[in-house]
C-alpha cells in the first residue's frame, strides 16, 4: 500500500483513538507506528538495488515489486504477538498499546492489498520459503512483471 494511504488511515485511527480515550500517547504511537513500520522496505531496496537508489526510484521499486527476495523484518504477525504481550504486561501502557494498534491496522491493510494468503506476513513462513518474493507474494506477480521483462537473479 502506498505511503499516503497508510498515513491517512493511521491519522484517522489515531484521531478516533484520541476522541475515544483522550490519550495523546495512544494516538501518537498509533499514528507513528502505522507509518514507521514501512522503514523495513529500505533494507530490502538497499540489499537488492544498492545504496545509490534515489527517493523516486525507491518508491518505483516498491510499487512495482522489483524484488527477488524480500525480508520485511517489521512486517510479521509474530511482532503483534510480542507487542500484545508487552501491552498486557505493562497494564496497557498507551504508547505500547498505540504501537500495537498502529502496526495491527498496517498489517491488515497490507494483507488485504498485497496478498491472498495471511501467511505472507509471517516471518517464519517467509523464512521457510527462503524469502523468495515470487513465492511469498504471488498476488503481486502481475505488477512485478507488467512493464519489466527482467530475469530473476535467482535463476542465474
Amino acid at each position: 500500500m502506498k505511503l499516503q494511504y497508510h498515513t491517512a488511515f493511521s491519522a484517522v485511527i489515531a484521531g478516533i483513538l484520541y476522541m475515544t480515550f483522550k490519550s495523546w500517547g495512544l494516538a501518537a504511537a498509533c499514528f507513528i507506528s502505522g507509518i514507521v513500520i514501512d522503514l523495513d522496505h529500505i533494507i530490502d531496496v538497499v540489499r537488492e538495488h544498492g545504496w545509490s537508489v534515489k527517493t523516486k526510484e525507491f518508491f518505483r521499486i516498491c510499487h512495482t515489486a522489483q524484488f527477488d527476495r524480500i525480508f520485511l523484518l517489521w512486517h510479521g504477525w509474530e511482532w503483534l504477538v510480542i507487542c500484545a504481550i508487552a501491552a498486557w504486561a505493562t497494564e496497557w501502557n498507551p504508547w505500547i498499546t498505540g504501537t500495537l494498534i498502529g502496526i495491527t491496522f498496517h498489517m491488515i491493510l497490507d494483507s488485504y492489498q498485497n496478498s491472498l494468503n495471511l501467511r505472507t506476513y509471517s516471518l517464519i513462513w517467509r523464512w521457510k520459503n527462503d524469502f523468495v518474493f515470487d513465492v511469498v507474494f504471488p498476488k503481486l506477480l502481475p505488477v512485478k512483471y507488467k512493464n519489466h521483462n527482467r530475469s530473476s537473479k535467482l535463476e542465474k
